[in-house]
C-alpha cells in the first residue's frame, strides 16, 4: 500500500489495522472519526480540528456527553509526508493525554504533549524515497510493544 498507493486513506486503513491488532478491546474502542463533523460531540472535536482515529473507552456512545472516555487521537498523514510539529498537531493534543503521529512508517507518540518515543519502522533503499522500502521488522515489532503498553 505504501509504495503502490502512498496515499493518507490507504495509509490510515494500515494503522487502523496495526492499532486494533495491539489493544484490548475489554479496556478501549478504536474509532475512524475523521468524516465527523465539527462539533457533533465536543469530546472528539478540537479547534485545530478533528483527528483520524479516536481510542475511546468501550462504553463511549456518540453525542452523549457523559457517556464514556477519550483516551487519545492519532493522527495519520500520508506515506512520505514529514511529520513536522504544527499548530494542528499542538492544537489536536490541547484535549487528550495520548496522541500518535503516523505517516505510516515513522510513528511519533506524546504523553501529555511531550514526545516520548519515536519509531521508523521503514528501510529505504535510497535517501527519502518510499519507492523503494522495506520493514524493518526489530523496528515493527518495538513499535507493536509500545502501542501495547
Amino acid at each position: 500500500m505504501i509504495i503502490k498507493c502512498p496515499i493518507e486513506a490507504g495509509v490510515e486503513i494500515l494503522v487502523y489495522n496495526l492499532i486494533d491488532e495491539c489493544i484490548n478491546f475489554e479496556y478501549y474502542a478504536i474509532v475512524d472519526i475523521n468524516r465527523i463533523w465539527k462539533n457533533q460531540d465536543s469530546r472528539l472535536s478540537t479547534e485545530a480540528g478533528i483527528s483520524d482515529i479516536a481510542v475511546l473507552s468501550p462504553n463511549f456512545i456518540f453525542k452523549k456527553e457523559d457517556a464514556g472516555k477519550v483516551y487519545g487521537f492519532i493522527e495519520v498523514k500520508s506515506a512520505g509526508t514529514s511529520l513536522f510539529d504544527t499548530p494542528q498537531i499542538r492544537g489536536q493534543m490541547e484535549k487528550i493525554n495520548h496522541y500518535i503521529y503516523t505517516n505510516g512508517i515513522v510513528w511519533k507518540y506524546y504523553c501529555k504533549k511531550e514526545q516520548k518515543w519515536e519509531k521508523n519502522i521503514g528501510i529505504a533503499k535510497t535517501p527519502y524515497s518510499i519507492s523503494e522500502i522495506t520493514v524493518d521488522k526489530n523496528v515493527f515489532e518495538e513499535l507493536m510493544e509500545e502501542i501495547r503498553v
